[in-house]
């Protein structure tokens, strides 16, 4: 696919893949930002929960949603090339540095 870059045995699945659209890319690189869906877990601190707050550090290239993505976020509606965004953050717990990747949806600018 010239979109994302999967190889496909067929050329028919690559142009099929093509088609789909790309969504609007709704961070860049510096972008202050906390998980907003789902708490995380720091295992160095008794498992307490905590929301993070950090910097998106890399965006990846458009990819084709696995089947979570796509039945959570975009409701089973046609599948569509999703970003992936790398985010920076300290841990409020532990103060250990993280890095993660999370789907534009479980993000929120700080």
């Amino acid at each position: 696919c010239k979109v994302c870059g999967t190889n496909y045995e067929k050329k028919s699945d690559a142009e099929q893949c093509e088609k789909m659209p790309i969504e609007k890319q709704k961070f860049k690189i510096v972008d202050r930002v906390t998980n907003s869906m789902e708490p995380r877990f720091c295992v160095f601190a008794g498992f307490k929960e905590y929301r993070f707050k950090g910097r998106v550090s890399k965006i990846f290239r458009p990819q084709p949603p696995d089947e979570e993505y796509w039945n959570k976020w975009l409701g089973g509606l046609p599948k569509t090339h999703v970003f992936w965004y790398g985010v920076v953050y300290v841990c409020p717990r532990c103060k250990r540095k993280h890095d993660a990747a999370y789907y534009a949806p479980e993000l929120t600018l700080v």
